[in-house]
């Protein structure tokens, strides 16, 4: 590997990287990254490393990226990055680790220390080429907006969704932790999904258009939802809505709804489509509290930053980068309190015997670069292993935001597997 790292190279690459000096704007100092065979500096002058530097021992570096020799042969292994080794997000699962002061060095300049390590990697091993950005449903964009009061909770809240399609089964779209409908525009637009299904793509209270619930003093309180309080609002929704057995289909958090809905509320729904979701707890890098997402001092960008690492590296720059636009619009916090469910509130260990997957079709569907994929464990296979008549789908090239950072992807791929659950349930239907 030591032929290879040319620091040089890395520092004419990064030194005229555009999209590196915009992330890392008024960022002034010395980042190290500490190698198998051999540590350096770059000095970065506001945002723009000017210099690769030996490491002395009287020049402390404010951040390190450092990591097992096994990842950086790895990280460095082709241009297409094995799962895991993407982005220094995932890497943290891996052994990565970026050290520094957290509060005022890593967490504000999380997107450029993200950059930084793409552009080296990339110097290195070569760049994994995009999909071409497409926007081929066009003339069929034509969902409609609009509004709806409805109580959950002991509470309620005037709840936005779009809608779109013609198609017989009423299908609802949930998107993930802190986020909102506009994930799944592009879907509400595809004239295959619009001929199966009516779709309705919501925002939970706190989300996107919806804002929090009438009368509630959030200014004052930590916002938990907690995994009853979303499932009543989900199940509220479709019962305003007025959906006839509708199918339900969410991302991430959406995913362990589609699960928990399936053992706690499957008399509600027709079918039930987990996208990147888990049996069991997500195990979390080390170091990890969620409690960092909804901490003052520590910069709102820190987590949109994060989610942007878990964009495929394949989908398209301009679906990867709005996938991250719609995470850096929502309020500070709410991330944090859906993550709480995703992180931790979420396992089929303890109500995944009251799914019944034989009666309504229950599927998990993940991207080869989610963590769910190969997670034997307490992943999308272990769904498939410990539920009855489960079904789990890995899909090639896609990641834990296929359905917004690589929609036509998400569309080919999701579209034959709905077909199948359709069949499954009119089969079921019929015995």
């Amino acid at each position: 590997m030591t032929a290879l790292v040319d620091r040089q190279k890395i520092l004419a690459a990064a030194g005229s990287d555009k999209e590196l000096a915009y992330k890392l704007r008024t960022y002034s100092g010395r980042v190290r990254f500490d190698l198998p065979e051999g540590a350096f500096d770059l000095v970065v002058e506001d945002g723009v490393p000017a210099r690769a530097e030996e490491v002395h021992a009287d020049l402390a570096a404010d951040v390190i990226f450092s990591a097992p020799a096994e990842f950086w042969s790895t990280a460095f292994s082709a241009a297409v990055p094995p799962a895991g080794y993407e982005s220094c997000v995932v890497g943290m699962t891996r052994g990565l680790r970026i050290v520094g002061d957290f509060g005022g060095t890593v967490a504000p300049w999380q997107s450029g220390w993200a950059r930084l390590y793409q552009v080296v990697r990339e110097t290195v091993a070569g760049a994994p080429v995009r999909k071409p950005f497409q926007d081929p449903f066009r003339e069929t964009d034509n969902a409609v907006g609009r509004y709806v009061y409805v109580s959950a909770n002991g509470q309620e809240a005037r709840i936005y969704y779009e809608t779109s399609g013609h198609g017989p089964i009423p299908l609802l779209l949930q998107a993930t932790a802190g986020a909102d409908g506009r994930q799944y525009r592009h879907l509400l637009a595809d004239p295959r999904m619009q001929e199966r299904f009516t779709m309705y793509a919501y925002d939970l209270p706190y989300h996107g258009k919806s804002l929090p619930p009438i009368g509630v003093r959030w200014w004052e309180e930590t916002y938990r939802p907690g995994r009853d309080g979303l499932i009543n609002w989900v199940v509220a929704i479709a019962d305003t809505l007025g959906l006839d057995n509708p199918y339900f289909m969410g991302c991430s958090v959406g995913g362990q709804l589609a699960l928990d809905l399936a053992a706690e509320r499957g008399d509600r729904f027709g079918a039930f489509i987990s996208l990147n979701g888990w049996y069991g707890n997500p195990p979390l890098f080390d170091g990890f509290s969620n409690d960092m997402f909804r901490t003052p001092s520590i910069a709102d960008s820190y987590a949109p930053a994060l989610n942007f690492g878990a964009t495929a590296p394949q989908a398209p720059e301009p679906n990867a980068h709005e996938t991250y636009w719609i995470y850096r619009s929502a309020f500070p916090g709410i991330y944090a309190g859906d993550n709480d469910y995703f992180a931790y509130e979420h396992d089929l260990k303890e109500n995944g015997h009251k799914i019944d997957a034989h009666a309504k079709p229950v599927y998990v569907v993940t991207g080869e670069y989610d963590p769910a994929s190969d997670d034997d464990v307490n992943g999308g296979p272990a769904v498939e292993k410990f539920i009855p008549g489960a079904k789990f789908v890995k899909v090639a090239g896609l990641g834990h935001f296929a359905p917004c950072d690589d929609p036509i992807g998400f569309g080919d791929a999701i579209v034959p597997i709905l077909d199948e659950v359709i069949a499954k349930a009119a089969s079921a239907g019929q015995s």
